[in-house]
């Protein structure tokens, strides 16, 4: 009867155990504790079955790890975690048409989006009207450009 006892209250915490890391996980949303949650799930069984707690520990440790290796890649590709470069985000890398001649030190006018913004390029380089130019960084709302090759 004490071991049933002692089994039964090991079930008990580990069930405890589940419970708050799926709290943890629902406040968190961060895919990190509900695997331990499924692994003391497991444990609990193992006890409630009367395994030590040797055995309840490496139960609790192989589920964990099992479902953290096989089920987080699946599940993570399941939800949308790519973040879209809108507006402004977008322009770095896409390509423009230099509308007025771009110099480090004068700033010109390129077409980019369907908009004309303000643009520069590197010290001692000279872009002419109607070159095809690659935006490499934005300050403000001036681009950074330069000469796609």
């Amino acid at each position: 009867m004490t071991i049933a006892g002692i089994t039964i209250g090991a079930a008990v915490l580990w069930l405890v155990a589940a419970a708050v890391l799926t709290i943890i996980e629902a406040l968190t949303q961060g895919l990190t504790s509900i695997w331990f949650a499924g692994g003391a799930v497991a444990a609990a069984v193992a006890a409630m079955v009367g395994g030590p707690l040797p055995v309840q520990v490496i139960v609790f440790l192989a589920v964990s790890v099992i479902m953290l290796a096989i089920m987080r890649p699946i599940v993570r590709n399941k939800f949308n975690n790519r973040v879209e470069r809108t507006n402004v985000e977008a322009l770095p890398g896409s390509e423009g048409i230099v509308e007025e001649r771009v110099t480090h030190l004068e700033p010109g006018a390129v077409r980019a989006d369907g908009k004309v913004w303000s643009a520069v390029c590197a010290e001692g380089e000279t872009i002419e009207k109607d070159t095809v130019v690659v935006i490499k960084s934005i300050k403000g709302v001036t681009l950074m450009v330069e000469e796609k090759r």
